[in-house]
């Protein structure tokens, strides 16, 4: 996984930029909110530079705004400096950091003056990132409060799963049973996925993905969920304990090389992950048979974009906690009050189609049971946990005497 420092700079920004473009070793630059003369296109497909002083308007903007003046006694931080230092393991290439480092940049400083300047001056010839930040921010003229450093690393651990770097986590000591996950990233989209959907595309890692969602939104124990799956052509079984980790393989039924652990799809999709949802999970706003009908429908046919559209669906219900036909129509206004007309198509385009297969929503989905807590029984030595004296309905109005008494005293002893 790549390492973030952090280095606070009270100086003009003109030193920090002599060092990072110094003898030409910068290999390419990048700029958020400046605007630095485009000389061409790069092999990659991104901007190549001309020469720009990015450290004049930093300090001009800064100037302006009066954030070089101290600060309670303090001298003015002018600018924070970061640096992105990929695994070397993962054979990042300059194209790709300079896609990682600016989607970075932008999500924590979208309203700063931001450069960043890749070099690749070690002993490995890794690139790396240097991203300036200019401690001011353009909408307001305030001065940059700092994200929060923890926060700001675990952000890029998040960004680089998404893009389908190797993350390679030492595991515990053997025998221990709690070995670390492969991917700390909730959904994990593979590099090879992610081209496959450029063009146009679904791989079958996606298809297994959404057809686990829709078998996890409507079940609430493993044999629910073995059998939701099988009626949606997925197999399951249990993984091998790698570094003592609990896990299951889901693969395509009749196509058993077409396999990937639960935590290879993400941490959403591992045992210890399902299991613990189970523990505290409401009913489901489907019933599973109905969702297990249309699924079998498709998978006779062989209409795998029905079902495809059928795991969207029950997953969008999952995604936006709906529990009926009501709570359907209200979350999608919500959702579009709030611009959100992706989520809201989303919840509509599943009514419509559970409509058209004659699924049924519930105008509410039931409730789960409530957990009924034992009576107490006497406090002394010899007195049996949940035994109520007596017993039966006297006990219990026995109970509801006694704490309504307890309750005048109380309120006897408040009132004086």
């Amino acid at each position: 996984m790549a390492n973030l420092k952090a280095i606070a700079g009270h100086t003009s920004a003109r030193g920090v930029m002599r060092y990072l473009e110094r003898g030409g070793r910068a290999l390419a630059r990048d700029f958020l909110n400046l605007a630095p003369p485009v000389a061409g296109e790069g092999p990659g497909g991104l901007p190549e530079h001309g020469p720009y002083d990015w450290a004049a308007a930093m300090d001009a903007t800064r100037a302006a705004a009066g954030n070089d003046l101290p600060w309670r006694g303090r001298a003015a931080r002018t600018w924070k400096h970061y640096v992105i230092s990929p695994d070397p393991r993962n054979g990042v290439s300059l194209d790709e950091l300079r896609e990682l480092a600016t989607a970075w940049a932008r999500r924590w400083f979208p309203d700063c003056e931001v450069a960043v300047v890749y070099h690749d001056d070690n002993a490995g010839r890794i690139p790396h990132a240097h991203v300036v930040v200019n401690n001011t921010v353009l909408s307001t003229g305030r001065r940059l409060q700092v994200p929060d450093p923890l926060e700001l690393n675990r952000s890029l651990q998040r960004m680089e799963a998404e893009r389908g770097f190797a993350h390679r986590y030492s595991n515990e000591r053997a025998g221990s049973g709690r070995g670390r996950p492969r991917t700390a990233q909730r959904v994990h989209v593979r590099r090879a996925e992610r081209e496959i959907a450029a063009r146009g595309g679904r791989s079958w890692v996606a298809d297994i993905r959404g057809r686990v969602e829709a078998a996890r939104a409507v079940s609430r124990r493993e044999g629910e969920f073995r059998s939701a799956l099988a009626a949606m052509g997925v197999e399951l079984s249990d993984a091998s304990p790698r570094g003592g980790r609990r896990d299951w393989v889901y693969s395509l039924a009749g196509t058993p090389s077409r396999r990937v652990r639960g935590e290879g799809l993400g941490l959403e999709y591992g045992r210890a992950a399902i299991e613990a949802r189970w523990a505290g999970s409401a009913p489901p706003a489907l019933p599973r048979e109905e969702v297990e009908r249309v699924a079998r429908s498709a998978l006779e046919v062989g209409d795998l974009a029905e079902l495809d559209e059928l795991a969207r669906a029950v997953g969008a219900l999952e995604r936006y906690r709906v529990r009926g036909a009501a709570d359907l129509e209200r979350r999608a206004g919500a959702l579009e009050a709030r611009g959100d007309a992706a989520g809201a198509a989303a919840l509509r385009g599943a009514r419509e189609l559970f409509e058209r297969k004659g699924v049924a929503l519930p105008e509410a989905a039931p409730r789960p049971p409530r957990q009924t807590a034992p009576c107490r029984g006497p406090a002394g030595r010899g007195g049996r946990a949940g035994a109520v004296p007596g017993g039966g309905r006297d006990a219990g109005a026995r109970g509801r005497a006694e704490r309504g008494e307890r309750g005048e005293r109380g309120s006897r002893w408040s009132s004086r």
